[in-house]
């Protein structure tokens, strides 16, 4: 539905929207005097890819996803004070993707004729909006603009999933917390009722306050009720993202108002929360919960203090830690010295995604395992179990791998990724076929088999297989260093770890034609002289090492000012399938790290900042 702008209402929500707040009243007054507001509900097109670009769009409340041909999936969202539509207005070119309302959501409209009288009368909106337009394009050119992000919330529904209510506890800490840490709002029904006594929910004047105080707070929260009553609809509605708070030990089904708001919102803009006594390292029956109900991320709630509830807030607002973890075969070990250093400056990853051998330190880091306990569960592994030394006659691949599985679900304790305290995700390649493009993320099931799957060196080790016969390898064939899919699944700094080298290109002086056949080379090893006379070749595992570590592109990393990409220099005892001195690359990692972030905070760097800025 279409309206112009011409009442009190309209102006107040034009006035709090913070794109305008640098004009002056009588400038905003002549803003929404010759613009339209554009009412649309969830699922409305506001316009389609390759349409005229004949009019440009501010949103006032709600939210749009951007959608393109090819895509599966939305690409980004655009929210309150953002503008829609600014590229082709000012270009001339024609609509480049399709927008969709997310939600209920309000946005004002100028056409071309109605701008240039708004830009004859107020020719400071140019400024505003060529100002939004700068910081849009400074936004696409550090990204893929074809990638897919997470959208940082607005507003949340508070429901309470199954048969439980939310406790009191759960409502009186979270409000507490988004308060506490940034400008936030516990929304309930009797706060509407004292304000608007005898009015109701779709009173012109409650629907245009809602939409206005979007403008005024970083997060609102709305408490509904335990069942689905029209305040609880209206919530759902009005939310950006809905979180479902599961407060029972079993699962019993979807209760109504699950129902209606899965109905409302696609999977992406859901949150599970399971809430808990204590903190633990680890929980169970988290898959039960997640059988029935399909959401972007779910999330382990400590009622004990505000820890967990602070991490929950810094992934509503898009400020989420990341610890995104390389694979590097024995290198890998650096990851928990990177760790501890971390920690001890206060630091709380709040997710954790890698591949390989990061996939397996993090992996264990999901569990709330201590550097110390990582490394005496590496040594088990790899030492005393001998992991990656048992050969086998090379039918599915050159090592025996029951030693080194045993080893795996041993250490890993028989947890499921679902059930880890903290959200982690593993990367593996599917050798299927050209329809699964990128890395394959592993995000539940046993995390054993998680790390199993990432680290599983073609050749060295046999493939994983999983219960529905998809074949999984080592993850650095597609992604060895995977900041893309931590972007996609939250927004926020993080820390990248990696052990690729820039630069360092080596020629070998070595005739191919001198490279000895099978009989020749065993006659060259059964002598010291024929042992020294071979040609200087890299090896399979040297050639392993080039392609998962050396022939990584650091330099093409979609990383923002946020992200701090540390490459691990070469550290004593590191060897790429010899894990036997894990502990002095453990030590040397931790120490050069602790020194590093000494030398980066006297500079004053702004992605460590940002990392230390999530501390609690």
């Amino acid at each position: 539905m279409t309206s112009h702008a011409g009442n009190l209402n309209t102006a107040a929500l034009v006035r709090a929207t913070a794109i305008f707040r640098g004009l002056t009243d009588d400038q905003v007054a002549a803003v929404w005097s010759q613009a339209k507001v554009v009412n649309l509900v969830r699922g409305n097109v506001l316009f389609r890819q390759n349409s005229p670009s004949d009019t440009i769009y501010i949103v006032l409340s709600g939210r749009f996803e951007v959608w393109i041909e090819g895509r599966n999936q939305a690409i980004s969202e655009i929210g309150v004070s953002e503008l829609i539509g600014e590229t082709g207005f000012f270009s001339g070119a024609s609509r480049n993707a399709t927008l969709i309302a997310a939600r209920d959501s309000v946005v004002l409209a100028l056409d071309r004729q109605s701008f240039e009288r708004v830009a004859r009368e107020v020719p400071a909106i140019y400024q505003t909006l060529l100002g939004a337009l700068a910081r849009r394009l400074a936004e696409i050119s550090s990204r893929d603009p074809t990638e897919s992000r997470v959208g940082v919330a607005r507003t949340i529904a508070i429901v309470a999933g199954d048969s439980a209510p939310v406790p009191e506890s759960f409502m009186e800490r979270f409000g507490r917390v988004i308060v506490a840490g940034g400008k936030g709002l516990l929304l309930t029904q009797d706060l509407i009722r004292d304000r608007f006594p005898n009015r109701a929910l779709d009173d012109p004047a409650v629907l245009n306050w809602l939409n206005t105080v979007e403008n005024e707070y970083e997060l609102i929260a709305y408490q509904t009720d335990n069942t689905l009553t029209p305040w609880t609809a209206k919530s759902i509605r009005q939310a950006d993202q809905v979180l479902i708070v599961c407060a029972g030990d079993t699962p019993h089904g979807l209760n109504a108002a699950e129902t209606f708001a899965f109905a409302t919102h696609p999977p992406a803009r859901r949150r599970l929360v399971r809430l808990h006594q204590h903190r633990t390292g680890w929980v169970t029956g988290t898959a039960a919960w997640l059988r029935d109900r399909e959401v972007a991320m779910h999330h382990h709630i400590a009622l004990e203090d505000d820890r967990d509830f602070k991490r929950l807030h810094r992934f509503l607002t898009g400020r989420a830690l990341g610890f995104v973890a390389a694979g590097g075969g024995g290198f890998g070990p650096a990851h928990i010295g990177v760790q501890k250093a971390f920690a001890e400056r206060g630091v709380i990853f709040d997710m954790l995604g890698g591949t390989s051998a990061g996939a397996a330190v993090l992996g264990a880091f999901a569990m709330s395992l201590t550097p110390e306990e990582v490394d005496r569960a590496t040594h088990d592994i790899f030492v005393i179990s001998k992991g990656f030394k048992r050969y086998t006659f090379p039918r599915y691949a050159l090592l025996d791998h029951t030693r080194f599985d045993d080893a795996l679900r041993r250490q890993f304790r028989g947890v499921n990724i679902e059930d880890a305290w903290h959200p982690y995700f593993a990367v593996a390649a599917l050798l299927e076929d050209a329809s699964h493009e990128g890395p394959y993320l592993i995000r539940s099931g046993p995390l054993w088999k998680a790390a199993r799957a990432s680290g599983s060196l073609p050749a060295v080790l046999p493939p994983l297989l999983t219960d529905d016969g998809r074949m999984l390898v080592d993850g650095g064939i597609v992604d060895n260093i995977p900041l893309r899919p931590m972007i996609a699944l939250k927004t926020g700094p993080n820390l990248v770890v990696h052990f690729g080298s820039r630069g360092r290109v080596q020629r070998f002086d070595v005739d191919y034609m001198n490279i000895p056949g099978r009989w020749q080379l065993m006659r060259r090893l059964l002598t010291p002289a024929g042992r020294r006379n071979l040609p200087q070749v890299p090896g399979p595992v040297s050639v392993l090492q080039r392609c998962f570590v050396m022939n990584q592109n650091p330099d093409r990393l979609p990383a923002g000012p946020h992200d701090l990409v540390l490459p691990v220099p070469a550290l004593p005892g590191a060897s790429f399938l010899d894990f036997d001195r894990h502990s002095e690359v453990f030590e040397a990692a931790y120490r050069w790290c602790s020194s590093l972030i000494d030398e980066l905070g006297e500079k004053g760097d702004p992605a460590l900042a940002a990392i230390l800025a999530t501390k609690d």
